[in-house]
């Protein structure tokens, strides 16, 4: 009779061995628990694949949760500021002024531990730009002034920074537009305004369009300002090539709208 001990001692053997690997297996931590969802990188990874995604406000929540941990990192400001400034471009109206708001609070505690960064103060300008929308004619002409003030500041510590170049040419193709009266009575309350000029606007947005030439608003910015300057075919080479882009930001789909409204009316 044959001996059957040997083989049940190997398949009790064998049972054991695969019991202590699953067994082992469970108590691993794997990818994800490793890469908890609260850790700082991850809050970041979360927000940046939100905000790739258009999905403003939970790129904020990441980035404020992030914040929470440091709220020092200048990267993750400015990521916050861009969320709060493109987020609020596609808000309602009605909600809009608040998240310009946010934007300019965490770019000013940005500015505080990092008072020579270009990016900062260009964005300062653009968020103040839009403040400006919302403001009366005293707030609204004092803001014009800071706008300039950020501008220059931005391109003082950085000739090539796209932002700065692009405030920069708005603010001079905005004050280019001011009416006569506009001008007087706005000279009258608040002393001297700068003059804007169409052929400064032109010098700053053309470099920034060549620095961000995936921007769909710098180009219809630009394509303004040719217009004024008699510039038709080149304003509609760039509005042609802004309709061809694909979309950056969220309020892209807006900017395009607009583009196809200027290039109807050249």
């Amino acid at each position: 009779m044959t001996n059957k001990k040997p083989y049940r001692f190997l398949v009790i053997n064998i049972i054991v061995f695969f019991a202590f690997v699953n067994l082992a297996k469970a108590e691993l931590p794997n990818k994800a628990a490793l890469e908890s969802p609260g850790t700082f990188e991850s809050l970041i990874s979360q927000g940046d694949s939100a905000y790739q995604a258009f999905n403003y406000d939970h790129a904020i929540s990441c980035y404020e949760s992030a914040k929470q941990q440091d709220s020092s990192a200048c990267s993750l400001l400015l990521k916050l500021a861009d969320a709060y400034f493109y987020g609020a471009y596609v808000k309602p109206e009605s909600q809009q002024e608040a998240f310009y708001e946010k934007a300019q609070q965490v770019l000013m505690k940005a500015k505080q531990d990092n008072p020579r960064h270009a990016g900062i103060y260009a964005r300062l300008g653009q968020v103040t730009g839009q403040l400006a929308l919302f403001r009366g004619g005293k707030e609204k002409v004092k803001l014009g002034l800071k706008i300039k003030f950020y501008a220059d500041t931005s391109l003082h510590y950085n000739p090539d920074h796209p932002i700065g170049n692009a405030v920069m040419g708005i603010w001079h193709y905005q004050l280019a537009n001011l009416s006569f009266f506009e001008r007087f009575f706005g000279g009258i309350f608040f002393g001297d305004i700068p003059d804007g000029s169409f052929d400064t606007a032109a010098v700053y947005l053309k470099k920034a369009v060549d620095l961000w030439p995936h921007m769909i608003y710098y180009r219809y910015a630009y394509a303004q300002v040719l217009r004024e300057l008699d510039r038709e075919e080149e304003a509609r080479k760039q509005l042609q090539t802004a309709l061809a882009l694909p979309l950056f930001i969220e309020g892209d789909r807006k900017n395009k709208q607009l583009v196809t409204k200027l290039l109807e009316d050249i």
